[in-house]
């Protein structure tokens, strides 16, 4: 069968477990080099939160954008449609943004079960990604930690995979994607979080027919996350109840007003012809999962969680 042309699903999952190898090669190359360069200019080492910030723009540049531009060239596919490159209406980009910044408490407390687990069992370790602590750092970290993997992670992610696996339905597609999505993220601190938001992205995307709508959540959680983190850590640090759980409470059913009220709103200015499914649920899982690529990724991502338990239950001893 002549697949040129179009994205498959056996082409999506080889870049899927591309993507993730790259990410281990492009992180230890990008270390060493940092190192390397640091050490050669006479500067000594380099700070943690110096290396991270590269390696979070190599990581998306080299691991997920180039393999992602590769493949529908090599694939030969007509980009506009398969991305769907179309742009948004205004009352979109209102209703999507509100969409993508209700989310981020969403996803925390859906996180929060296997933070609880976590925590019983040891000492979670802080986040790798730096913290702002003045706002030069804060509008660095929203280009890094907000535009990069926006932009790359969806074009890969809402781009390839989730068209790919539409040939299984549309439901099918938005599902899929978003396991992977999770996975993608590598972290079982933060896996449900991840798989939510590619439901939500994957949704948004189909609906408005333009990937520029999961850019644009992905951005605007991601922003308002590294926002949040920048509060608490310079202005909200001694106030007791914005450090409370009380006050998580509270922003969380904040958080499900305003996203129920924006994705209603949106349902209702949008429509979905939705492809029909092919086949049972447990026959799409079995698409996903059950092929090499995917597996190898699997093993690849248990081994590096197994390493993280340890770490916590070492931390905790």
């Amino acid at each position: 069968m002549n697949t040129q042309g179009k994205v498959t699903v056996r082409g999506a999952n080889r870049l899927f477990l591309i993507g993730m190898i790259m990410q281990f090669v492009v992180g230890i190359v990008i270390s060493v080099m940092v190192v390397l360069f640091y050490a050669i200019a006479g500067q000594g080492e380099p700070e943690e939160n110096v290396i991270t910030y590269v390696l979070l723009v190599f990581t998306q540049l080299l691991a997920v954008l180039l393999p992602s531009i590769i493949y529908v060239k090599y694939k030969g596919v007509n980009i506009k449609d398969t991305l769907r490159l179309k742009p948004l209406k205004p009352l979109h980009i209102l209703l999507i943004a509100m969409i993508g910044l209700a989310g981020q408490y969403i996803a925390q407390f859906l996180n929060w079960p296997v933070l609880l687990l976590l925590d019983l069992i040891g000492e979670i370790p802080p986040s790798p990604i730096p913290v702002p602590d003045h706002f030069g750092s804060l509008i660095v970290s929203i280009v890094i930690v907000g535009v990069m993997p926006a932009v790359c992670e969806e074009i890969m992610m809402r781009g390839i995979v989730l068209p790919a696996y539409e040939i299984r339905g549309t439901k099918a597609g938005i599902v899929l994607s978003a396991l992977l999505f999770g996975f993608m993220h590598g972290d079982i601190k933060n896996l449900v979080g991840p798989i939510f938001f590619g439901i939500v992205f994957g949704y948004l995307v189909v609906r408005t027919g333009s990937i520029f709508a999961g850019i644009l959540a992905h951005f605007v959680n991601n922003a308002f996350a590294m926002t949040m983190e920048y509060l608490y850590g310079i202005y909200w640090a001694d106030h007791a109840f914005l450090n409370s759980f009380a006050f998580f409470l509270l922003m969380l059913v904040a958080s499900l007003v305003v996203f129920i009220a924006a994705l209603v709103l949106f349902n209702r200015t949008t429509a979905l012809q939705p492809k029909p499914s092919i086949s049972a649920a447990r026959f799409h899982l079995k698409a996903a999962f059950i092929n090499i690529p995917v597996l190898v990724t699997m093993g690849i991502y248990i081994i590096l969680q197994v390493l993280v338990i340890t770490e916590i239950i070492r931390g905790g001893q």
